[in-house]
């Protein structure tokens, strides 16, 4: 499974990404389509934590992910803003989808998605 390459990010949000962690949280396969791939990750900063969706486009060229524009979205914003007044943009959106998708539980459910899905996962 080939996954994308982390995008080049900003300075200043690259030095915020070496301050939090980014985990895996869960995988609900129900969730998903032929198309699309859903995970649910944490981001964490000291004591605060914050919960959001991840979307990876499976149909493409390549994998891309990006947080998914649900009602956990502005509480990823909000993340980032209250802790390191910083509003997130689409590329950085894509680099935290980047280091989710290097986790063992990101890839044991990408492998469970693309037995449900191989049209286009096998690809991956």
């Amino acid at each position: 499974m080939s996954i994308f390459k982390p995008p080049v990010s900003t300075p200043l949000f690259t030095n915020i990404t070496k301050q939090i962690t980014i985990t895996f949280h869960e995988f609900d396969i129900k969730r998903c389509d032929e198309r699309t791939f859903y995970i649910t990750i944490s981001l964490q900063y000291q004591q605060h934590k914050e919960i959001c969706d991840l979307i990876f486009l499976v149909d493409k060229d390549e994998l891309y992910g990006a947080i998914s524009l649900n009602n956990r979205y502005e509480n990823a914003q909000r993340f980032f803003q209250q802790h390191f007044n910083y509003s997130m943009l689409y590329l950085d959106e894509l680099h935290i989808a980047s280091s989710a998708s290097t986790c063992t539980q990101f890839k044991k459910s990408f492998s469970q998605y693309a037995g449900k899905y191989p049209k286009y996962a096998m690809a991956k």
